[in-house]
This record gives structure tokens, C-alpha cells and sequence, in this order.
């Protein structure tokens, strides 16, 4: 599974193509750091319902990135403006 941060930024970039249900579970386990416990109190949903929601919907976002790979892509703009190699960003694309 993938890392709080990187969860983080994915969620901010491909957290519109989720539901408003896993983008709301996702924030709380994600952002606010709560536990499945924690968000199943909050929610009045089991904790596997929590977890397999955080499970389905981060695979989800992993694979967004997988596909279109737009995190990947900043990121590698991010370091080429960096090392001031700016004639390289097109070749990002």
C-alpha cells in the first residue's frame, strides 16, 4: 500500500475521480491520520467496511497514477527546473 505522503498527493490530483464516499475515508485515514476504528465510530460504517474502502480506493489511485502518471511527471519537472536543465521538460511529456 502506498505511503501516507504519497497518498496525500494522490489524493489531492486523482481524489476527484473517487467517490465522495472513499475521497471522505481516504481524507480521515489519510490526512487526519485516524484509525479504521476511529473512522467507523465517525462514519457509522464496520471497520472492514473502512478498511477495505482504504485498500480498494488507494489501489485505485495507484493505479490512476499508473496510467496517467501526472505525480510522477511534476515531480521530474520539479528536478529538471532544479538543475536548470529547462530545454529538457518537453521531453517529460
Amino acid at each position: 500500500m502506498i505511503d501516507h505522503v504519497q497518498a496525500n498527493e494522490y489524493l489531492d490530483i486523482y481524489g476527484p475521480l473517487l467517490t465522495a464516499r472513499q475521497q471522505d475515508i481516504l481524507s480521515l485515514y489519510y490526512g487526519e491520520d485516524l484509525s479504521y476504528t476511529e473512522i467507523s465510530e465517525e462514519l457509522g460504517i464496520s471497520r472492514a467496511g473502512v478498511m477495505d474502502t482504504v485498500h480498494r480506493a488507494s489501489a485505485q489511485l495507484e493505479k490512476y497514477e499508473h496510467v496517467i502518471g501526472y505525480v510522477q511527471k511534476k515531480h521530474k519537472i520539479i528536478q529538471l527546473c532544479q538543475e536548470k536543465k529547462y530545454n529538457e521538460i518537453t521531453n517529460v511529456f
